[in-house]
């Protein structure tokens, strides 16, 4: 990691310039006193630089490209404490928003971790959003989310075509995209965890809770993953510092990782580690407000990021799933019961899985619903975790206690992390409405106790909430859907990078893995954010058409046109994947084994190879 070292001129008749190691060389840049320069701090044995010299970099600022030579070591002064600036609160909050909306742009697998709130949610219970200095001493942690040197490195290393520069760590900004990569990474950590401890159903994928994902911040993904087993069972009420020995069993370091974080281990102002039912509750309660002040902050700077539609009775799939419970409990089915057994496999039906035997049916009951209605479902219906890319709505957690918000939750799909009462991996179910006092949101679905019933569930479990509401359809032939596909997509780019956007659309069309018309691969669901409904870009390219004054969409309609025409060739028929350079590695091109990344045009990289 290169330190910051500000430049001193104690001789004014010698000029301060970088340039090659020797006296006279032709200056690369010329140096005021005051300037800072970037040192690397540690230096290889078998690259010991020239006596009186160190190789350095001059930036005009601490995130611009540099200009790289040598310096005399008598300009050299005093290391330099960087420190993240302050941040506008609607700009940080804005940023979480646009960090979500390109982070599920493509049908991102772990998408569901980057939602805006939970990143806004984070940022406030580490920093408060205004003390960026280090709070959490025997670490290099700084910034809005209190990333470390070892993190950022971490993500520079996990995005090496990615826009991203060591010194980034200290802009609040650029920090959301860290912790964004930070977050899924606690996803997939902790799916490993249960796929090692053989928690696996067939068909189902494990499912964290934001609770889980904020307890693998504090504690590391291992032990939140071995706390949350413990809190489910018999011994939920033996020590934290018990539970936390087996992953740190450096006595030095596991008190150090207490003493930071003491606000959530401690017991009351004393000095008294917690217990693990008190550690799973306390954790629960400042997430909860958390998020309750994420989506008041959300409403206030980025309102039609978070604008809920207007309440409709129109969902019949929860009276179809409420009439499924009164007949079962008449009949006094279970999945044990022949009768039960026959009502299940009639809901697998419904999927494209059809097992022989009774296996999770949570996510199969919630499709058979769906169908009874004609109302769409899902892809792997039978799978739970799936269901978290339904409908055309995420509602926020911390809408949950808004009033006017209750009257749009009767209906929506809740997806869950496990309990013992549904399951091992995850549920999904259907939402009636929040207990007003208590922190549960009553639901009805199947699997429930080997049952249909309803239950009132923990908050805290919730992974995803979608809803289902009507939406404005784009109308236009293949040329105007596409223009404001690229438009939304590339309207800044280069006329290459246009280009490139509209070739990959193409693309796609002619791959067979999607849809055949250009039209419908532009608006298949959350492939390309700027037709997501929660995207503000949305409602501005519904209305744009050509020639009427926009030279910026005039360019883009000329480039569909072209591209239609097969007249555009930047790439091979391979490429049908694309995403900015400026958010982290979105998950599928990480699960993509043969992920190759063609080339960068522009802010966006193009890639074959993704499964």
């Amino acid at each position: 990691m290169k330190q910051a070292f500000v430049v001193i001129v104690p001789d004014a008749d010698s000029p301060c310039i970088l340039s090659e190691a020797k006296v006279d060389a032709d200056p690369i840049d010329v140096l005021a006193a005051g300037d800072l320069v970037y040192i690397e701090e540690t230096i290889e044995s078998d690259s010991r630089p020239p006596s009186g010299w160190r190789e350095a970099e001059y930036r005009p600022t601490p995130t611009a490209v540099g200009s790289l030579g040598w310096l005399q070591t008598k300009f050299i002064g005093a290391p330099v404490e960087m420190s993240v600036p302050p941040v506008a609160i609607a700009d940080f909050v804005r940023q979480c928003g646009r960090a979500e909306i390109a982070g599920n742009a493509g049908g991102s697998h772990g998408a569901v971790a980057i939602l805006a709130d939970y990143l806004i949610a984070l940022a406030e219970i580490e920093s408060e959003f205004t003390k960026f200095e280090n709070r959490l001493p025997g670490t290099s942690a700084i910034g809005p989310f209190q990333i470390s040197e070892e993190e950022w490195a971490e993500f520079l290393q996990a995005n090496p075509d990615g826009d991203f520069s060591p010194f980034q760590r200290f802009q609040a900004l650029a920090q959301v995209q860290c912790a964004a990569y930070l977050t899924q990474r606690a996803w997939k950590l902790l799916q490993q965890e249960a796929s090692t401890a053989a928690i696996e159903e067939p068909q189902q994928e494990y499912i964290p809770s934001f609770l889980l994902l904020f307890q693998s911040r504090l504690v590391g993904a291992k032990a939140a993953f071995a706390i949350d087993k413990i809190h489910a069972s018999d011994e939920l009420h033996q020590p934290l510092e018990d539970a936390l020995a087996k992953f740190y069993p450096d006595a030095a370091a596991l008190g150090a990782l207490i003493k930071r974080r003491r606000r959530f281990m401690n017991q009351g102002s004393n000095d008294v580690v917690t217990t693990v039912d008190e550690f799973v509750e306390k954790t629960a309660n400042i997430l909860a407000d958390a998020f309750k002040s994420a989506y008041g902050l959300l409403k206030t700077h980025f309102s039609e990021f978070v604008a809920l539609p207007t309440a409709s009775d129109d969902r019949p799939w929860l009276a179809t799933a409420q009439a499924e419970e009164l007949l079962w409990k008449d009949r006094q089915l279970t999945e044990d019961t022949p009768a039960g057994k026959k009502r299940i496999k009639e809901y697998f039906s419904a999927t494209s899985y059809h097992p022989d035997s009774v296996e999770p049916w949570c996510g199969a009951f919630a499709a058979w619903c769906m169908s009874q209605n004609q109302a769409p479902s899902v892809e792997g219906a039978a799978t739970a975790a799936n269901w978290k890319n339904w409908g055309t709505l995420e509602i926020r957690k911390g809408s949950l206690y808004d009033q006017g918000a209750q009257k749009t939750l009767a209906g929506a799909v809740v997806v869950l992390h496990p309990s013992k009462d549904t399951g091992t991996t995850g549920h999904v179910c259907f939402a009636i409405n929040r207990l007003e006092t208590s922190d549960k949101i009553k639901c009805v679905g199947g699997n429930q106790k080997d049952t249909v019933r309803t239950d009132s569930l923990d908050i805290s479990r919730i992974a995803s909430i979608r809803l289902l509401v009507p939406i404005v359809s784009p109308t236009g032939d293949d040329q105007l859907i596409l223009a404001r596909t690229i438009f939304g997509e590339a309207a800044g780019e280069p006329v290459e990078g246009i280009e490139a956007v509209a070739e990959v659309v193409v693309n796609r069309s002619a791959s067979g893995r999607y849809p055949k018309s250009v039209s419908s691969v532009c608006l298949q669901p959350y492939q390309f954010s700027c037709w997501n409904a929660t995207d503000p870009n949305r409602t501005k390219i519904l209305s744009l058409s050509p020639g009427n004054g926009n030279r910026a969409f005039d360019v883009c309609f000329d480039v569909a046109g072209r591209a239609l025409s097969g007249t555009i060739h930047h790439f091979t028929d391979g490429v049908l994947h694309y995403h900015a350079d400026y958010i982290s590695k979105p998950s599928w091109v990480i699960d993509s084994p043969h992920a190759l990344m063609e080339r960068k045009i522009g802010h966006h990289l193009f890639y074959s190879g993704i499964s």
